[in-house]
């Protein structure tokens, strides 16, 4: 797709979608026992006691509207985080109950999206328009699921430099705001890099991404081992916001308010995107774990 089939909002050159994926006790529950929370597996504690704050308040002095990712699980745990990011403007996303692999739920998985997204609703107070899977792991009817239950966009693939509409069918549109897995923290931090090797990363790939006007799709996790929610990684985070702003022209925007503006453009759909491999898939084993795969 090029910069010519895609407007962005009046007045702005690109723009910068800064999600979070609030990936707390339910990260780690995936691995361990509740009484062991408190020992190796307490990053996610840390996330939601000392980096909340911390992040909440950079976003606020820049600025920023963010959509957060939450497990259903976590915002069950932590509600009034969630009613705080709500009432400072921030988005509440779905992202399963707990951190499920969606490829792999069957049956079970339209009652888990609306699950996720009943919670969700209860405690923010709205209903959550977008949903990210774990993983980037869905199945051939994740998709179709989310249109069926009211969400308007999806921000699990990483197949585009701009917002795009998929066609399910008729009366059935999903918008996909495609991430980058170049910057994303969480694939750099817990590979050990430093934040200086961060922030270079993260430079070069935001101003090349602004000389061409494409999306620039940021993605941070909220934990303390892998996130970036810790004091010299929040001082990243503040260089990069800054020097994004002085570029000119770059409109920050919550995920939701992207997808609408997508869905004004009048875009062509796409087809499905399980169509083109149904085939295949109909005689090979799936092998998604043999894949690079976001968080």
């Amino acid at each position: 797709m090029s910069t010519h089939t895609y407007t962005w909002p009046q007045g702005a050159r690109t723009v910068v979608l800064l999600s979070v994926n609030f990936d707390a006790e339910s990260f780690d529950l995936r691995e361990a026992a509740p009484e062991r929370m408190f020992g190796r597996y307490s990053y996610g504690r840390y996330g939601v006691r000392a980096g909340f704050p911390r992040l909440v308040e950079l976003l606020g002095r820049h600025g920023v509207p963010a959509t957060f990712f939450v497990p259903g699980a976590d915002a069950r745990r932590h509600p009034g985080l969630i009613r705080e990011l709500a009432s400072h403007g921030h988005e509440i996303a779905a992202r399963g109950i707990d951190l499920e692999n969606f490829a792999t739920l069957g049956d079970r998985e339209i009652e888990v999206l609306k699950t996720s997204r009943d919670m969700l609703a209860d405690i923010a107070g709205k209903a959550p328009q977008g949903f990210r899977a774990p993983g980037g792991e869905l199945s051939s009817k994740t998709l179709h699921h989310l249109a069926d239950l009211g969400f308007i966009y999806d921000a699990s693939f990483q197949d585009a430099d701009y917002p795009y509409v998929y066609g399910l069918g008729v009366g059935k549109q999903l918008v996909e705001l495609p991430s980058s897995f170049a910057l994303d923290d969480a694939p750099i931090y817990s590979a050990r890099h430093t934040h200086a090797r961060l922030q270079a990363i993260w430079r070069e790939e935001m101003h090349a991404m602004y000389a061409e006007a494409t999306l620039i799709p940021i993605t941070i996790s909220l934990r303390g081992d892998f996130g970036s929610t810790r004091a010299a990684r929040i001082a990243v985070l503040d260089t990069l916001l800054t020097e994004l702003r002085q570029l000119g022209e770059v409109r920050f925007m919550t995920c939701q308010q992207l997808a609408e503006h997508t869905l004004s453009l009048n875009l062509t759909p796409e087809p499905d995107p399980y169509l083109a491999h149904a085939e295949t898939l109909s005689r090979t084993v799936y092998r998604g774990d043999l894949a690079i795969k976001p968080l």
